[in-house]
């Protein structure tokens, strides 16, 4: 079966805090849906009144039972906020922490079109939040990927949706907070499209979200195991960023380790399929067959790589400007397009 919107998750990553330690790997916690604060602190009255800056990382988690990839994934902002603060969006990694995301400069965003547009137009005028054009943020770019909707909600039929191209070299041109998209060459608008309902956002093009692992490695003098014929089995679920190595106590048995989940079970040569369980979520962390296992062990070989999850990350960079006004439900809806087998 394809992949459903279900299967979809928000997670939060290891860290939420307000220091450069804010991020890193993926955690086990979901953000909650719909739920006030899921992401995003209040905005206090002396916090509005000097300013502030602050980012949140998210994964976006492809927890398919089938193991199946979303593929060819466009990520967007689906809808800016209502209120006086600004937020756009910057590609993360499995990894990463504030310490890093706040000198990334590639931010993507989305704006109001201008003014009502026929079907079969090259180029469209787009109003962006203040600090979001060129002096600032620059949402969009030359070359970008940009996607054009109507649509009351990602997944609202009603309305028009399509992603478009802009032009390498003279794809943007601003005027204060507003930007002239210009699309590549040959390319034009197959929907008409009215500014009152109609959001237009720069897309990151994510790779492929699935399970993978790398960095194999083996140390012994005479063991051996088939990574080619007999790989780790990943768990869409259950698959975590993780460096493993599992360590030999004799010719026959073996411990495993992860270097932040540390010790997560012990197998043995010829006594089956090693699967260590992800207690958060009763799915393994990876599998290895019995029968990759051939030559002769010792006590001190290890066997080593890297597991990588079926998620891919993002930040989001929130300003407050100074003198803000308050809002009650400010929200920003991000989003996620792709395919399944």
């Amino acid at each position: 079966m394809a992949i459903q919107s279900s299967e979809i998750k928000l997670v939060k990553p290891a860290t939420v805090n307000d220091t450069t330690s804010n991020g890193g790997r993926m955690s086990a916690t979901e953000v909650a849906d719909g739920v006030k604060n899921n992401v995003w602190p209040d905005v206090p009255q002396a916090e509005r009144t000097a300013g502030s800056v602050k980012y949140r990382k998210l994964f976006i988690k492809i927890a398919n039972d089938d193991d199946l990839a979303l593929i060819d994934p466009k990520i967007f902002i689906e809808t800016h906020t209502p209120g006086d603060d600004t937020i756009v969006m910057m590609a993360g990694t499995q990894t990463d922490t504030q310490a890093e995301a706040d000198d990334y400069t590639r931010f993507y965003g989305t704006g109001d079109l201008d003014v009502d547009v026929a079907s079969g137009v090259s180029s469209i005028a787009v109003n962006v939040e203040s600090g979001n054009a060129s002096a600032g943020d620059n949402v969009f770019q030359n070359g970008d990927l940009i996607r054009i909707s109507s649509q009351d909600g990602v997944d609202n039929p009603t309305g028009e949706t399509e992603f478009l191209r802009l032009d390498a070299t003279t794809g943007v041109s601003w005027n204060g907070d507003k930007a002239t998209l210009t699309f590549d060459t040959g390319v034009t608008l197959a929907n008409a499209y009215t500014a009152a309902s109609t959001r237009v956002a720069s897309v990151i093009e994510a790779s492929n979200i699935d399970v993978t692992f790398d960095g194999w490695g083996e140390s012994s003098a005479s063991g051996t195991y088939d990574e080619t014929t007999n790989p780790p089995v990943l768990d869409a679920i259950g698959s975590i960023e993780q460096n493993w190595t599992l360590t030999f106590t004799d010719a026959t048995n073996f411990t495993c380790v992860g270097d932040i989940v540390g010790t997560v079970g012990s197998g043995s040569i010829g006594g089956g399929d090693f699967a260590p369980n992800n207690t958060d979520f009763s799915k393994p962390y990876f599998t290895l067959a019995d029968a990759g296992w051939a030559g002769t062990w010792a006590n001190g070989d290890t066997v080593s790589f890297t597991t990588h999850p079926a998620a891919s990350s993002i930040w989001l960079k929130r300003t407050v400007p100074a003198g803000a006004n308050s809002l009650s439900g400010n929200k920003v809806i991000p989003a996620i397009s792709g395919e399944s087998a």
